[in-house]
């Protein structure tokens, strides 16, 4: 089922999962707002999907746990007595973590009594964002084993309870979980990956919160999802959402379009790439996307 909330509707081309970057290296924003006005931004994803493909080599999930946890930020609630916790795994736009980002987002989830896993995807592999921001290197196709590579690192850890999981994925990171999401549903394994462990992350994950993503190619998981969006983001058209059909056995999936909003329109203290974008933090729709992603939370009957 589809709840459409629409504000305002840009006539920007669809353009896949920015943050505050583009195309080419030296002068990625300029390339990118080019392929957008010109309507070229189709053959750009299929370029960047076709490059990884021939170049992205599977790696051992142990691997990919050796490169992402220990530099992952763990954010856990104050109760100590309700661990294990639901867990969020939270994942960055191409400019990198920022931790004011986090921390915001962290004390809202905590005060829910859900723990937060901040998932760095470049400092372990010593990726410099430009080249994750135009598709060179960590596209969507690969870095979605990470969300894999996180949820399985759970049963070893007590504080995290397993079995509920909540993934939030912010541009290139909503981009990362739609990605996911459409791997899970055609039985094909992350580039990052060989195959896909046992776990069922259909009965695992509670819900998808993306922000600033975009809505390209369907999936069918049975996964309750959610899409903020910004009416004014020079990045992102809306509009590919709008025009979603979502099959009516994959879960809900309810997308919002903030009229004025801007791409990571939820940074209270956007990052230099952010603010050189033209990001600018709107905070009564931060708080309307927050009061959405508690009542899924809430309804599932994970709150505290």
């Amino acid at each position: 089922m589809i709840n459409k909330t629409i504000g305002a509707v840009l006539s920007l081309s669809a353009v896949l999962i920015m943050s505050g970057c583009a195309s080419d290296v030296g002068d990625n924003r300029a390339s990118l707002e080019d392929a957008v006005d010109n309507g070229i931004q189709e053959d750009w994803i299929a370029k960047a999907q076709q490059h990884a493909e021939q170049t992205v080599s599977p790696k051992p999930l142990s691997q990919l746990q050796a490169e992402l946890l220990p530099h992952e930020n763990v954010y856990l609630p104050d109760d100590e007595t309700a661990a294990p916790y639901p867990t969020l795994v939270f994942l960055h736009g191409c400019s990198g973590s920022t931790t004011s980002h986090e921390e915001d987002w962290a004390e809202r989830f905590n005060g829910l009594g859900v723990a937060v896993i901040s998932v760095d995807s470049y400092s372990g592999r010593d990726i410099d964002w430009n080249d994750a921001c135009n598709f060179q290197k960590m596209t969507p196709w690969e870095r979605s084993g990470d969300i894999v590579a996180t949820i399985e690192s759970l049963s070893e850890r007590d504080e995290f309870d397993e079995d509920n999981v909540y993934l939030a994925g912010f541009s290139h990171g909503a981009g990362t979980i739609w990605t996911f999401l459409r791997q899970l549903s055609d039985e094909k394994a992350p580039l990052s990956l060989a195959s896909w462990p046992e776990t069922d992350y259909e009965a695992v994950i509670d819900g998808a919160f993306m922000f600033y993503g975009t809505c390209r190619g369907q999936w069918s998981v049975d996964i309750d999802s959610q899409m903020f969006l910004g009416s004014d983001d020079r990045y992102i058209d809306e509009a590919e959402c709008v025009n979603y059909s979502h099959p009516k056995d994959a879960g809900d999936f309810e997308y919002v379009v903030y009229p004025g909003a801007t791409h990571t329109f939820d940074h209270a203290e956007p990052n230099p790439a952010n603010v050189e974008a033209g990001s600018i933090y709107d905070e009564q729709a931060t708080l309307d996307a927050w009061q959405r992603i508690k009542a899924m939370i809430e309804g599932d009957g994970n709150a505290k």
